[in-house]
């Protein structure tokens, strides 16, 4: 019996190092806008407001259109970590937005139409994994 407890213990102690591994292996997630935007900063408060629909479209004198990866892990992390909200409280916090009519939801894409879309529109922002920026685009926060 004691042999199948540490045994026991051995293989829990396994699966948490290994998630563990997993969870540092993760990479940043990358703000990117294209590299002709006019936009050549941005704060986290100011993108926080862009992908909750409070800032006005317009950041200086340029339009910004928010770009959102459809339901990912990358999508869950970015929020989490920019926002302090889980997928959960981010489909709340739109379907009130959008009950209210006050706002509405960025476009969601894939992850390949991201990188389309940014790369042919000067105006789109939009977050993906940092290994996956491109030639043409501008990295303005880098999100852990």
């Amino acid at each position: 019996m004691e042999n199948i407890k540490t045994s026991y213990a051995a293989l829990l102690l396994v699966l948490s190092l290994s998630s563990n591994v997993c969870a540092y292996g993760q990479s940043s997630i990358a703000v990117v806008v294209n590299e002709k935007s006019e936009i050549t900063s941005l704060s986290r408060e100011e993108l926080a407001a862009v992908y909750l629909g409070n800032l006005s479209s317009k950041v200086g004198t340029r339009e910004l259109k928010p770009v959102d990866m459809e339901e990912s892990e990358t999508r869950d992390k970015f929020y989490q970590n920019l926002l302090g909200r889980s997928r959960n409280q981010m489909h709340a916090y739109w379907s009130r937005l959008v009950f209210t009519n006050r706002a509405r939801p960025p476009k969601e894409y894939r992850e390949e139409i991201i990188v389309d879309t940014l790369l042919a529109n000067t105006s789109a922002i939009a977050y993906l994994p940092q290994s996956q920026v491109k030639p043409g685009m501008r990295v303005l926060l880098v999100i852990n």
